[in-house]
């Protein structure tokens, strides 16, 4: 990731406090934080890895948010933004789109810099400053120590290093540790031989939604599968073949976000 030091002086730090203490995973900002890299990392950090507020339950007029700035079927593009308002019945509103962003707006959008867009493809982030993170993630990975003063020691520890950037966890940990959630620590993972049977796909299919649904990507060795028009003797028929279904478990990656964050990976 690329680091830098910015001033967060259009983010009400005070009232972002006030909310994050309804969130006991989250860390408050205070004055020695400093990092919130720049450009598309910004980006990754605030949409991939800050801990949110999910359920929008603390969103509020002039709260900084990251949401879809072009809504494209193929090709959407998230960004970030502030709220101007919110139309709670319609679950809807308009946010001022960071400037870095405006070049992917057409028409008035793009004259304005203001878009809507409705309240499910906009996020709200307690965590602005990478140091959060880092504290976040320390506390979570010393959390297995079985008493007070060996947690505290190794959440010293864990902060340090992660601080610093001079070790940087997996994007999965990064998002994970500490949250309180039920994903996934690893990035990947390499699945066995699928079974050459119905059965078989339909449960190695299971396995693979169950890893993208807790933030896992998935590589899948179709190998073992019979090819195209092979004979299928007990409906005496034949076999569409090993691409077919291993493109039906590929658009799984479509239809499953990984942890509530991102798209699937499947390979």
């Amino acid at each position: 990731m690329s680091a830098v030091v910015e001033k967060m002086n259009s983010i009400n730090v005070e009232m972002l406090n006030e909310d994050i203490k309804l969130f006991p995973q989250v860390h408050p900002i205070t004055g020695d934080m400093k990092l919130t890299h720049k450009g598309v990392s910004r980006l990754v950090m605030l949409d991939r890895y800050a801990f949110k507020d999910t359920e929008k339950k603390t969103l509020k007029e002039g709260d900084f948010v990251v949401l879809t700035v072009k809504a494209d079927p193929k090709f959407p593009a998230r960004g970030y933004g502030f709220v101007k308002s919110i139309d709670w019945i319609n679950k809807e509103a308009i946010i001022k789109v960071d400037p870095e962003f405006l070049t992917v707006l057409d028409g008035e959008e793009a004259t304005t810099g203001e878009v809507k867009r409705g309240l499910d493809v906009i996020d709200k982030p307690l965590e602005v400053f990478y140091e959060q993170i880092a504290k976040r993630n320390a506390t979570g990975l010393a959390s297995v120590e079985t008493t007070e003063e060996k947690k505290q020691e190794w959440v010293e520890k864990f902060n340090k290093e992660l601080a610093s950037l001079n070790f940087i966890p997996a994007g999965r940990v990064l998002y994970g540790a500490g949250a309180e959630t039920d994903v996934t620590y690893f990035n990947c993972y390499v699945m066995p031989y699928i079974k050459d049977s119905r059965e078989g796909i339909s449960d190695h299919r299971k396995q693979v939604m169950e890893i993208m649904s807790r933030g896992g990507g998935v590589g899948t060795n179709g190998s073992t599968l019979r090819p195209r028009n092979t004979l299928a003797k007990g409906v005496n028929g034949k076999s569409s073949g090993s691409v077919s279904w291993l493109d039906d478990i590929a658009k799984l990656t479509h239809l499953v976000e990984q942890g509530g964050s991102r798209r699937g990976k499947e390979a």
